[in-house]
């Protein structure tokens, strides 16, 4: 703002030519009250003059507009600068910077349309040192108030050619998005990842994009890297990275990385320990997955029926049938109850305890005759031997 005022000092000798001897005076002495911070009393000291000259006018105006500006008083700021503006006495370049300070009181002021007006005049007709990265970014603004998204990207481009920066990258994701433009998005999450590499924002939306094209390979290594380089922070994170292993049927990461966030990022809960178990044991990992169905049966002790399970699916039949008086004290349906009394069965068998495994057979058959039958047929025979 203060490089904007003091520019207008390139003005002063031809303006000040068309001044009373009285006006030159107190324009000077404004200028030296600006110059000692005294932003009121220049104000102040302007607001009562009336040039009658129209470059002496215009002059007056636009000072007075921009310390208006810098006072904070916008209305006023741009009622001068428009004086000033449409009086059509200011030089190309002056009136050009005129232009753009009442473009950006009107974005300051939420009023997108006439400040896109100014901007675009300024980009198509003002001189090229004005036509900068942050004048294409401002055009972009102000079509991304007005939701003109097509708009929006040709002036990001424009402003990320001639200084690539964060802002125009993220209105042009944005843009795209409402587009459903995914491929041109994608592209855009990468501009803005190697802008900031740290922030996990970027990682988060290119993952959820590769997840809109369907990429859920893709999706995965983007989150995988980002938990690599140490951005992961918080349950959504991790769900999402885990899910997408158990997705690409790739369960044991997915159990190594629930297990390392359990009771951290993940709260250490009945349906996430049963989770957890569920993924070790689809890893074909049985001694872990009998182990965090126990960690589950602490806290709903019919989880033993699954802790039971695996013990026998990993052919450890002693340590299986040591849970059966915890399971036999359970309250458990019917099909429960059939479950584990043919795994009992199973269990006694492979161990050589023929007698043990008929009565469990025995028990089963009140559960479903057709399962046991054959069983206690088989067992009576190998008994009679």
């Amino acid at each position: 703002m203060r490089a904007l005022i003091l520019c207008l000092a390139v003005l002063a000798g031809t303006a000040q030519a068309a001044m009373s001897p009285i006006m030159a005076s107190k324009v000077q002495e404004a200028w030296a009250l600006y110059e000692a911070d005294k932003l009121a009393d220049a104000i102040a000291l302007l607001e009562p003059l009336e040039p009658r000259d129209g470059e002496a006018k215009a002059y007056v105006s636009r000072l007075l507009g921009s310390l208006y500006w810098a006072a904070e008083q916008p209305d006023k700021a741009l009622a001068q600068l428009e004086i000033a503006l449409n009086s059509g006495v200011l030089n190309e370049m002056t009136a050009a910077q005129t232009r753009r300070m009442v473009a950006d009181i009107h974005l300051m002021n939420e009023q997108f349309q006439p400040a896109l007006s100014h901007y675009q005049w300024i980009r198509d007709n003002g001189p090229a040192e004005l036509v900068t990265a942050d004048l294409h970014l401002r055009i972009a603004q102000s079509h991304f108030q007005l939701e003109q998204w097509a708009e929006v990207i040709p002036a990001a481009h424009a402003a990320v050619a001639l200084e690539p920066s964060v802002a125009p990258y993220q209105m042009m994701l944005s843009a795209h998005q409402q587009l459903n433009q995914w491929p041109a998005a994608l592209k855009v999450t990468a501009e803005l990842i190697a802008l900031e590499p740290d922030r996990l924002s970027w990682w988060r939306q290119r993952a959820s994009v590769q997840l809109r094209l369907e990429d859920q390979e893709a999706a995965l290594r983007t989150l995988a890297l980002a938990e690599q380089n140490g951005l992961l922070d918080s349950e959504g994170d991790y769900r999402s990275l885990i899910q997408l292993f158990a997705n690409r049927n790739i369960p044991e990461l997915a159990a190594r990385f629930m297990a390392a966030q359990l009771g951290q990022q993940i709260p250490d809960t009945l349906d996430n320990r049963v989770q957890l178990a569920r993924y070790w044991q689809m890893a074909q990992e049985w001694d872990t997955a009998q182990k965090a169905w126990g960690q589950a049966a602490e806290l709903d002790e019919t989880y033993r029926v699954n802790q039971f399970e695996v013990r026998v699916m990993a052919s450890d039949y002693a340590a299986a049938v040591s849970l059966l008086p915890k399971l036999d004290a359970l309250k458990l349906d019917g099909d429960e109850r059939l479950r584990v009394e043919m795994m009992a069965v199973r269990a006694y068998y492979q161990m050589g305890q023929f007698a043990e495994a008929l009565e469990r057979a025995e028990k089963a058959r009140h559960y479903d005759q057709a399962s046991a039958d054959p069983w206690m047929a088989f067992l009576q025979e190998k008994l009679a031997l």
